[in-house]
């Protein structure tokens, strides 16, 4: 069976319970009292250097992402007299939840607006 080697310490009554093989103890035990006394050696943290690794950048062109931003935006400037988000639902099959973010980016980027509550169209 393996043996077990543990320190225990109880905060409160600030008593301290070593357990384990002599030698375990022992050098707990040394430790200890040179911590106690101040003497043990401090640690320096090695700060390690990473490679650099340089990612090239994507300028923004203002687009929208993907091929479903795409079709969203196709089908939002296909309809003349513009679309719901139930119909938009319904001829992607996406989430509202997946619809809103690409719906908010091309406003913002000004490829489609809004033309009442839940309905968007062509600029």
């Amino acid at each position: 069976m393996a043996e077990r080697s543990r320190v225990k310490f109880n905060p409160v009554t600030k008593e301290m319970e070593i357990e384990g093989s002599e030698s375990f103890v022992t050098a707990t035990l040394d430790k200890l009292q040179a911590m106690l006394s101040g003497t043990a050696a401090k640690k320096v943290a090695v700060k390690k250097e990473r490679p650099s690794i340089k990612t090239p950048k994507v300028p923004k062109t203002g687009t929208t992402r993907g091929p479903l931003s795409k079709l969203v935006l196709t089908l939002i400037q296909s309809s003349t007299e513009g679309i719901s988000m139930a119909e938009l639902k319904e001829k992607t099959g996406m989430k509202e939840s997946q619809l809103w973010p690409i719906i908010s980016r091309a406003k913002k980027l000004g490829k489609i607006k809004q033309v009442k509550r839940g309905m968007y169209g062509a600029v």
